[in-house]
């Protein structure tokens, strides 16, 4: 397309250049323009090439180093040994490789799952749809929190501010409007334009879509944008350093190996080829890798359950939470408004019918029918209502299986009563088409909308009930308005507290009749002087399966806490349905009280209550509850859908956003997004992430042991060459065919073993805990010293048997490193099964629960055996058939280590019980009584604190 700049363009222009019209475009004729300019979608780099992928498998040391002792012994013709390292080289690259780009895919995928729709005019419809299926001509609609998702001409805006510092640097909101400008203007200045990439910060607008993809502003510096940087993960950094630190002491030993064999009178290119060898086998080079799989395999599995996490890096930090800090609308609720009271003209109606589906009915309190003249006045209030909101329900399609909502929840409802009541036309906003529009913001509390009826224009209006009662001077009665009295306010604040009690949120609708000359539309000359017309009364249920994931949350020591906008007695009933407190009343902190409060204050009251309430909180308020808790050396975990939540998202240690109700600002600023915006899919999340660290530590401590026990058999081998000149105990190739054969498959199956039961029982581990602490490396080196020591004692016990005529030249010599080499293969097999569980022996009623874990110990040790009995494959490894009596050597070495190990975890559960009760003991010595809403006056609710819930038009 002819670059043009429409922003010079009147909007009759813009619409004959397009070819289209306010209405939108129709399906066919988008489908074509769709083939025409191709998809909305910018060039974005798509990934490391796969050629390149491959390539960069060999940039690690150990893999350089292991090619060039292939290389050095391709040409001192030791073909065997360079045939193996060069075999295991393409395994370890290959292995990496599908596994590197496998994770590229699945976190690649992911992205596409927490896309957010457009909402565009198709066929005269409102309709989402992805913003991938954009095209010139398009009519959207834009809502704060939506991202931009094209070029965008502005036709209508209402009070629009988009942020655009993505694109121009700008950092405050810039205001948008409908008009066209004249002068030439830079793109900072193009006030009718608003650009893909950009957000609405503000306010709500439609706009037609004048350029899509690469022709967009930010197309054009799409290769500037395009770049992301892969961050490590606190745990992957950390076992880099520590493979790295392991590189260096087998390289030392390697050194001194090469040394001994020059001493022994080896030839010199035979002992360098050895020592490298060593040097490569010893260390744990796949371990990094491990971890990386490992976490992006989780992920896919969180993905499954509709959690999904954009960073690695997360994963972890989620299984350290110990704090939720939740939403409760979406979240704890279904966010399915069904309204099922209305109070109008001093009479309460009952509504029939549940969800948006428009089935149901309007009846009084003893279920009589509502008649016609009835129906004609309730129409007066439900007519403001609808044509103050922006929402729409649709029959069920392809993608909803029942009737839903594209917009706002709360006006949804709004809607629905009045669809199916038979009071809305279909054509309302034709026939009283939208002058101008006042968005509902958090300090009003309240969004207005100018109709233009044909006797005048109508200002009409929905929000929170003290929002509205404070411009109204009149108030609706047996058909006409008459002056509002005190005496109407009080009986007015009663009825919502009732209807709050019953955990109902509460909307308040009013109208006023414009006078001819106004016609500025200032907002503060317009909302004044309105006619109070009725309150409907909407109920919000708790979610299925919260009031459980509650109490999970609770027995793993997870504290949970309700941050809403809804007011006190609602958001407590709420508290009460799902049992938050876990039998007990969770106290009440409205927004008024907060600011009184000091920090200080509100930190004891974070130590004295496992769950609290804050009700009215503004997003100033959000943010210091998240900071008080970081500084209480919480790890907090934040739900949001908001604009406003931004600020306490990023804050937290694990921003979630809502995939349903979110908005794109929300998800971007969120390190996980939920799919089905539930509070048990966050729970799940968290036991998936407490699994995967758990399985992870099993894994790499694993690892560890079996390298530990490498080094030693090489070191006590380097002894036993120097003082008693026998052959080196096990080869090179020997040892990396215990990584290969003996370990990677069951070390595999271990990061997919299952959590146990305990998992959401315990506390989660401090977030400053590394798997290579005191206690852990203490247990390594004990049990790799066990495990290179019993496999030294089966060798010396072999060679020792033969004086002092053992040599590498032996014939028994490769029987010698057959019994080294099975004795550690042994014990590694019974070190993995052993760290399935940390307390709990080997032996129990679970040993057969993960059949993943069975089968790879059975596939690895019938590989093992191949190598060692296959004839061909076991000379050519340096491998000798075993008789019995060397295997009786071999299984009692596993026998004893296997002993050591169940001894090691009868003083882990010795002393473990031992600290359990010290603390119980602690605990009741200690124990405070939980926060008494009746002893502590000052965070009861009053009566002036409670007001109904605002609507969530646009936050």
């Amino acid at each position: 397309m002819e670059k043009i700049n429409f922003y010079q363009q009147q909007i009759k222009d813009v619409f004959k250049e397009l070819n289209t019209s306010e209405k939108g475009l129709q399906r066919d004729e988008a489908q074509e323009r769709l083939k025409e300019y191709g998809e909305n979608k910018l060039k974005v780099s798509k990934g490391t090439p796969k050629w390149l992928l491959f390539i960069l498998q060999f940039k690690d040391v150990l893999t350089i180093m292991l090619v060039i002792a292939a290389g050095m012994s391709l040409l001192i013709q030791n073909y065997r040994d360079a045939i193996v390292m060069l075999a295991i080289v393409v395994i370890n690259v290959v292995i990496g490789f599908f596994q590197e780009f496998k994770s590229e895919k699945i976190m690649s995928s992911l992205k596409k799952l927490i896309q957010s729709p457009a909402k565009v005019y198709r066929d005269g419809t409102l309709k989402e749809m992805e913003q991938s299926k954009l095209v010139p001509g398009d009519i959207i609609s834009l809502e704060e929190g939506d991202k931009v998702p094209a070029d965008i001409r502005i036709i209508k805006s209402n009070n629009l501010r988009t942020n655009e510092v993505a694109l121009t640097g700008e950092s405050l909101p810039q205001e948008k409007q409908s008009n066209e400008i004249i002068k030439e203007s830079p793109l900072g200045d193009r006030s009718n334009m608003a650009y893909m990439g950009t957000n609405v910060a503000s306010g709500s607008a439609k706009g037609v879509v004048v350029y899509t993809g690469t022709e967009t502003e930010m197309g054009k510096i799409a290769s500037l944008t395009q770049s992301e940087e892969k961050s490590e993960s606190p745990l992957q950094k950390e076992l880099r350093v520590v493979a790295n630190q392991l590189a260096i002491v087998a390289i030392v030993i390697g050194v001194i190996l090469f040394g001994v064999s020059i001493y022994r009178g080896l030839d010199l290119s035979y002992a360098l080829i050895y020592g490298l060898g060593i040097t490569i086998a010893v260390v744990p080079q796949a371990l990094p890798m491990q971890v990386t799989v490992s976490l992006s395999q989780g992920v896919a599995r969180m993905s499954e359950r509709n959690a999904i996490v954009k960073k690695l890096s997360s994963v972890e930090t989620l299984g350290s939470t110990n704090v939720i800090a939740t939403d409760k609308t979406g979240t704890l609720t279904k966010n399915e408004m069904t309204v099922q009271t209305v109070w109008f003209n001093d009479k309460e109606y009952k509504v029939t019918g549940l969800g948006y589906e428009p089935e149901g009915n309007i009846l009084h309190q003893d279920d009589t029918a509502v008649d016609e003249k009835e129906k004609d006045e309730l129409e007066i209030m439900l007519d403001a209502g609808t044509m103050s909101s922006n929402a729409e329900i649709h029959p069920p399609d392809d993608d909803h299986a029942g009737w839903y909502a594209i917009g706002d929840p709360t006006e949804a409802a709004l809607i629905t009563l009045s669809t199916k009541l038979g009071l809305r036309s279909p054509k309302e906003d034709e026939e009283n088409p939208e002058i101008h529009e006042f968005s509902f913001d958090s300090v009003r509390k309240r969004m207005s909308s100018i109709r233009e009826f044909s006797d005048g224009n109508v200002l009409t209006m929905k929000g929170a009930l003290n929002s509205i009662l404070s411009i109204s001077k009149y108030i609706y009665k047996n058909g006409e308005k008459v002056e509002i009295t005190e005496e109407d306010k009080d009986k007015l604040n009663k009825i919502n507290e009732k209807y709050s009690n019953q955990a109902l949120r509460v909307l308040a609708i009013a109208h006023r009749d414009l006078d001819s000359d106004e016609t500025t539309y200032d907002i503060n000359k317009i909302e004044r002087d309105v006619v109070f017309l009725g309150l409907v009364a909407m109920i919000d249920p708790p979610k299925e399966g919260v009031k459980e994931a509650i109490e999970d949350a609770h027995n793993a020591h997870i504290d949970t806490y309700i941050m809403t906008g809804d007011h006190a007695i609602t958001a407590s009933a709420i508290a009460k349905k799902i049992n938050l407190g876990g039998g007990k009343k969770s106290p009440v902190i409205t927004n008024q009280q907060l600011d009184h409060l000091s920090d200080e204050e509100l930190k004891q009251q974070m130590r004295d209550n496992r769950s609290l309430v804050f009700s009215r909180v503004s997003p100033e308020n959000k943010l210091r509850i998240v900071q008080n808790l970081k500084e209480e050396d919480k790890i907090v975990a934040v739900t949001g859908d908001g604009v406003n939540d931004a600020p306490a998202l990023k804050s937290a240690h694990i921003g979630v956003a809502m995939g349903q109700m979110g908005t794109d600002v929300s998800k971007e600023t969120a390190e996980m997004v939920l799919l089905d915006d539930s509070y048990p899919t966050l729970v799940d999340a968290i036991k998936e992430g407490r699994t995967i660290y758990n399985n992870l530590k099993k894994t790499v401590l694993a690892t560890l042991t079996s390298n530990i026990a490498e080094l030693l058999i090489v070191l006590l081998g380097l002894a036993g060459a120097v003082l008693l000149e026998w052959p080196i105990p096990i080869l090179a190739i020997q040892i990396l065919a215990i990584d290969l054969l003996a370990e990677i498959l069951p070390l595999t199956a271990l990061t997919f073993d299952p959590g146990s039961k305990e998992l959401m029982t315990t506390p989660p581990r401090d977030r400053d805990e590394h798997i290579i602490n005191k206690g852990s490396t203490m247990e390594v080196l004990f049990l790799g010293i066990m495990m290179g020591g019993l496999a030294f004692i089966n060798y010396g016990l072999f060679v020792g048997g033969f004086g002092g005529n053992f040599t590498e030249n032996s014939a028994l010599y490769p029987r010698a490193t057959t019994i080294t080499y099975l004795t550690i293969v042994i014990c590694q097999l019974l070190n993995i099964l052993s760290r399935r569980y940390r307390f709990t022996s080997i032996f129990n009623k679970n040993f057969f629960s993960s059949k993943k874990m069975l089968y790879s110990i059975l596939l690895s040790f019938g590989l093992v055996l191949a190598v060692v009995y296959v004839p061909g494959l076991n000379s050519y490894l340096d491998f000798a058939p075993l008789p019995p009596i060397d295997w009786l050597r071999v299984l009692a070495a596993g026998g004893v280590f296997l002993l050591s190990f169940e001894i090691i975890k009868w003083f882990k559960r010795k002393n473990a019980s031992g600290k359990q009760r010290s603390t119980n003991k602690e605990k009741l010595r200690n124990l405070r009584p939980q926060f008494d809403l009746e002893t502590s006056e000052e965070l009861t609710p009053k009566d002036d604190d409670v007001e109904e819930k605002p609507p969530k038009d646009k936050s």
